[in-house]
């Protein structure tokens, strides 16, 4: 079953349709690629459907550029495919028709804004990021090997987009990019062209804010059962020794009363022993006849 992460990723590349598009989304993918330099680009993928896309990218922005293609099946691990672009003239090829210089690709982020930038933040994220399955947690991060791109890409994304606001980290030489946040993971997804799973990712939020609710309600209902039983309980202690000591003769009417409906009924609350008086009694009422008894059984420990 493929992961959360690959179904956004799949989704993300099922909307790159237009040629301008598609050339920011390539923009994207070569400014996160772990290696782009004048001689050399290499891309590593395990989206599937990126890997099916990649070839339509390049020619819709080179008919001369070739790259080699490798596939690698992993026993027991998601299956990886490798492209290769090899030689200057195969990269230039490629770099040339999006204004990429590949030894100073901040350049090409800076230029992006609106429409563009969308595109290849997508295609940033596709290349080199990841997203938690929201039934586990809330984690969307871009890792990337260019320090430049990694500290540009959060000011220049959050001048088009206030609501994305990009933390970063280092692990081994790479600056990690990430989110925490529930409702911007969502906005995240929703721009780089993900809506569906952002609504997915929404839902789950609901559904744990509503079974979290519901968590805390029933242990308040234990709970207030737990005090219930152990008020009882401690009542009915405080009339058997009233009983032992003086006997309940020796208590008011009222007291009598009270003390015998609860005996009769030890797990009764206030309001079930108020219905039971004759006349009826309310919880208060209950309560400060049952504080009076215990008044007196404390004489007597």
């Amino acid at each position: 079953m493929a992961s959360f992460s690959n179904q956004v990723k799949t989704e993300i590349c099922g909307s790159i349709r237009k040629p301008a598009d598609r050339r920011a989304f390539l923009t994207g993918i070569l400014l996160s690629a772990r290696r782009c330099t004048a001689s050399e680009i290499i891309l590593q993928t395990e989206c599937e459907a990126f890997a099916a896309l990649f070839p339509q990218l390049v020619q819709s922005v080179s008919k001369t550029c070739g790259f080699d293609t490798e596939f690698r099946a992993r026993s027991g691990r998601q299956a990886v495919w490798c492209f290769t672009v090899s030689g200057t003239d195969a990269v230039s090829a490629l770099t040339a028709p999006l204004h990429l210089d590949p030894a100073n690709r901040k350049w090409a982020l800076e230029s992006l804004s609106g429409r563009a930038l969308a595109f290849a933040a997508a295609g940033c994220f596709v290349l080199c990021g990841s997203v938690t399955d929201p039934e586990r947690r809330y984690h969307l991060e871009l890792v990337l090997s260019d320090a430049s791109v990694a500290a540009a890409f959060p000011e220049i994304l959050a001048a088009e987009q206030p609501d994305i606001r990009f933390k970063s980290t280092v692990r081994k030489q790479d600056t990690v990019l990430y989110l925490k946040q529930n409702e911007q993971i969502c906005d995240a997804l929703t721009y780089f062209g993900a809506p569906n799973a952002s609504m997915e990712l929404a839902a789950q939020q609901v559904y744990k804010n509503v079974r979290s609710m519901t968590n805390r309600r029933t242990n308040c209902d234990l709970a207030n059962i737990d005090k219930s039983v152990a008020a009882g309980e401690q009542q009915i202690a405080d009339i058997e020794l009233i009983q032992q000591k003086v006997g309940l003769g020796t208590l008011p009417a009222v007291l009598q009363e009270i003390a015998a409906a609860r005996l009769a009924d030890p797990e009764a609350s206030l309001r079930e022993l108020g219905a039971k008086l004759n006349p009826p009694l309310s919880r208060s009422g209950v309560n400060h006849r049952l504080q009076r008894i215990s008044e007196i059984a404390a004489k007597y420990k």
